[in-house]
């Protein structure tokens, strides 16, 4: 069984590979494609916002079906989906010659729905792995960790091939890409899942749960977390290219890159020490240092010190979004894999929403405006992770008591 739980996590942990593809691929393409096609920003702002739109909306539906699917068939449907989509992207130049914008958008659809579906899906496979052989903090964390590892893999690879081959041969590089949820479709066929949480879920109503003030508590935290990481991940390598004068590839290379990078070096840690450390503790106290750098970034004080804090904002806030996964999963052990989705859906909205929200306020004010009002983010999540600490403890001395 060992080898089976190994398994699962590698599986897992490499899956996340496609997300990272379908959620950079475009941001990285988008000078390319203004250059090739005569797509305009607002086009480019588009089909980012219907990768987030489309993944939320994935979230949505599979919230009601998850407990009533095997995992595994829709980790299958995911693959394939973001096969066909990354297959139609890259086609969208012979499919409509005239209007690739359209074919493109089409095709975006198709592979945010499938990362969607997997952003869902991983966390309750990587709960299944017991405690016995793995700690499911830790398990969470490394799973979590990975994303970040595949991201700053995508990052190099995408922006290297399009410097070397030149961007005109930009469809022969994500074309390559789409063997990748090929060979993880190959990799889960072995795995075997026991997927207890959707026998046990009448354990715990869906109703008792969504009220508990500890959820309540979990779901903010996770939509302003959301936004703390993707708001300095957005906006990172714009701050490298208007304060530090560097070209597009190495402002990529030197902002988003490196924060990718301490996002990784955070979940991983985590995932190798996690079961010496307490988890509410280390969000508690990494949602303040956030605060201070954002605060810091914002009050222009220095510009290496604002990029050495920019990146450090990735290892601050790395926990923001696995950890509340994990608080919820332990705190409601047979609620379902619906909390998983449920958290996932709220994790994308506060991303989408902040990220939104974060670009308006930095076009009418100025981008180190942007950051201190942002601040407010991290304060907030520490306050309600706080919250969650004192409400946990209550709890477990209750349940001690009443055995």
């Amino acid at each position: 069984m060992r080898n089976n739980y190994n398994r699962i996590l590698i599986a897992s942990c490499t899956a996340n590979a496609s997300q990272a593809i379908y959620a950079n691929m475009t941001a990285l393409l988008m000078v390319p494609f203004m250059s090739l096609y005569g797509l305009t920003l607002g086009q480019m702002g588009i089909l980012v916002g219907i990768n987030f739109g489309t993944q939320i909306l994935a979230d949505v539906l599979l919230t009601f079906i998850i407990d009533k699917v095997k995992y595994k068939n829709l980790v299958y449907i995911a693959n394939l989906l973001g096969f066909i989509g990354m297959v139609l992207y890259c086609m969208s130049p012979k499919i409509m010659p005239s209007n690739v914008f359209v074919p493109m958008v089409l095709s975006t659809i198709v592979f945010s729905f499938a990362s969607g579906m997997l952003e869902v899906v991983l966390s309750p496979i990587v709960d299944t792995i017991p405690d016995t052989f793995k700690n499911k903090k830790a398990a969470m964390s490394l799973l979590h960790s990975f994303y970040a590892w595949w991201q700053v893999v995508s990052i190099v690879f995408i922006a290297l091939c399009l410097n070397y081959f030149g961007a005109e041969n930009w469809m022969y590089i994500i074309g390559a890409l789409a063997v990748v949820p090929v060979l993880n479709t190959i990799q889960f066929i072995p795995v075997k899942i026991v997927e207890q949480r959707s026998t046990e879920s009448k354990g715990q109503s869906s109703f008792k749960v969504a009220k508990s003030p500890i959820f309540i508590l979990c779901c903010i935290a996770i939509i302003v977390g959301a936004g703390v990481e993707i708001i300095m991940n957005q906006y990172v390598s714009t701050f490298c290219e208007l304060n530090l004068g560097v070209s597009k590839l190495m402002s990529d290379m030197i902002g988003m890159l490196l924060f990718a990078v301490m996002l990784g070096a955070g979940r991983l840690i985590f995932g190798f020490f996690g079961h010496k450390i307490n988890l509410n503790m280390v969000l508690i106290v990494s949602c303040f240092l956030a605060f201070i750098a954002y605060l810091l970034i914002g009050l222009e004080i220095n510009t290496i010190l604002s990029l050495v804090l920019c990146i450090l904002v990735g290892l601050f806030s790395s926990m923001c979004w696995p950890g509340v996964i994990s608080i919820a999963g332990e705190a409601f052990p047979k609620a379902g894999a619906w909390i998983f989705s449920a958290l996932a859906v709220f994790g994308d909205v506060g991303a989408s929403m902040f990220g939104a929200i974060a670009g308006n306020i930095a076009d009418k004010l100025s981008l180190s405006k942007m950051f201190l009002i942002i601040a407010c983010l991290p304060c907030l999540c520490m306050i309600c992770h706080i919250a969650i600490y004192a409400l946990i403890k209550r709890k477990k001395k209750t349940d001690s008591e009443d055995v």
